[in-house]
């Protein structure tokens, strides 16, 4: 890359500094400065080529923040449960969208996720959730983030850049399982509280990396 390019990736440094506050002990601002300072780097940093679609990403990113406080500001209401997997299936939405318009779907990957996430559904989540709503948005959640992230080695971009928003997008579906395991059949725990608001973190970083590094 050019030293230009350097520059702007180290930008990168911003969230990641926000995160690690937020890890240990910051509270809610450093918490949600790290998808905010995100939107700032993909609203203004980003590649040339990628610049007519990052509205997506925003859209997005901002999706991720509603859904994100819904879920911590639930206390105990279900229904709030429901709402904030709906935001996070928007931001799945846009995500898709975005990868869509800069590549396409890997179908070997969706056949792969999907076969292994429906077992996953079968076995492990349809017996520990009670009502047929819960079970309907969690069945739709994880089917569109199958499909954002069989659509994310598809895309248009260098191998780093590339693999960078791959694994972005699989922060999110593997913290989003750690939430499934300690929400339903309430396993994972220590997993749970050590690995998903890492990976929660980890997620937005390497999905913005991902666009300040490709073309411009």
């Amino acid at each position: 890359m050019k030293p230009s390019n350097y520059l702007i990736l180290s930008l990168i440094l911003i969230p990641i500094l926000c995160a690690v506050a937020a890890l240990n002990g910051g509270g809610y601002l450093p918490h949600v400065a790290v998808p905010v300072t995100c939107i700032l780097l993909v609203a203004f940093f980003c590649g040339r080529s990628v610049r007519r679609t990052r509205w997506l990403l925003i859209a997005a990113l901002l999706f991720s923040i509603a859904g994100d406080w819904m879920l911590k500001h639930r206390g105990g209401d279900e229904m709030r449960f429901i709402y904030g997997i709906a935001l996070f299936f928007v931001a799945h939405i846009g995500y898709l969208a975005f990868c869509l318009r800069n590549g396409r779907i890997k179908w070997l990957w969706l056949t792969v996720l999907l076969a292994g996430y429906g077992l996953f559904f079968a076995l492990m989540l349809v017996p520990a959730i009670g009502g047929m709503e819960m079970q309907v948005a969690v069945l739709l959640y994880m089917l569109i983030s199958c499909f954002s992230l069989a659509a994310a080695p598809g895309l248009r971009f260098s191998a780093v850049a590339r693999w960078l928003f791959t694994a972005g997008i699989a922060s999110i579906v593997f913290s989003d399982t750690l939430i499934a395991l300690y929400e339903f059949p309430h396993k994972a725990q220590w997993l749970y509280a050590c690995l998903m608001m890492p990976t929660y973190y980890a997620a937005h970083i390497l999905v913005t990396a991902a666009v300040l590094i490709v073309k411009k």
